[in-house]
């Protein structure tokens, strides 16, 4: 598992600084989004990872991933490219994220890179998972917080809760949490969570791909034919 490192500096304000693996892309993409909004990178992420975690415990409850799980996520963010990066976080938040680590035997990074990736919300990631990329009424059945007019107060109530809008949209349109979601294959490696099916060569991937066969080669082809291109106005 990954350790924070302390200094006595660090000891003494009550912080410390945890190592973590960024794909370098994303990185990139990501301290321009910081200097672009006047933000300091670890003082905005201490706050980010502190106030998900809960969230994160909260859709993984009664979910651990495997070895096998694990070792596949971690060898596919490595895969995508990553450079080390020491970030400075509240003493608490390292031993939270330490916990929520142990307890579903997280990969600390993916869960890192996906919470960059979430902060990001690019229209390809959105457009993807059939998200909204702009907030309004019509787009949410649930009864949603409304925002601040106080641009200072505004930003503060963000800070509290920075995925609010975007994990009410995932949870309206998909049903589940925002770190329980299934991501493409090709970002595997930010997953937080994957099925044993999911990990493509497995025992229980290979099961699974054996059964969705039999189940297609007992389908009747002029029973699928009929079903695929009959208009929906003259279905029987």
């Amino acid at each position: 598992m990954e350790e924070a490192q302390t200094t006595h500096d660090e000891a003494v304000d009550g912080t410390t600084k945890i190592t973590a693996k960024i794909q370098e892309g994303l990185l990139e993409r990501f301290d321009q989004d910081m200097r672009g909004c006047f933000l300091k990178r670890d003082a905005f992420l201490n706050q980010v990872i502190g106030s998900e975690i809960p969230y994160l415990r909260q859709d993984l409850q009664g979910k651990r991933l495997t070895s096998i799980a694990r070792t596949y996520i971690s060898g596919k963010l490595k895969r995508m490219g990553t450079r080390p990066v020491n970030i400075v976080v509240d003493k608490q938040v390292a031993a939270d994220l330490n916990a929520a680590v142990e307890a579903h035997n997280l990969v600390r990074d993916a869960f890192i890179n996906y919470l960059l990736v979430c902060l990001r919300s690019t229209p390809r990631f959105l457009k993807y998972f059939e998200l909204p990329s702009h907030y309004t009424g019509s787009h949410f059945d649930a009864a949603l917080e409304p925002t601040e007019v106080s641009p200072l107060r505004a930003i503060a109530s963000t800070m509290c809760d920075p995925f609010y809008y975007l994990r009410e949209a995932v949870r309206e349109r998909h049903g589940t949490g925002l770190y329980a979601l299934s991501m493409p294959e090709e970002f595997h490696g930010v997953s937080c969570f994957l099925a044993d099916e999911e990990v493509p060569g497995s025992e229980a991937n290979k099961v699974l791909v054996r059964e969705t066969d039999a189940l297609l080669a007992a389908l009747d082809l002029d029973d699928l034919e009929e079903v695929a291109f009959t208009p929906k106005g003259n279905a029987r």
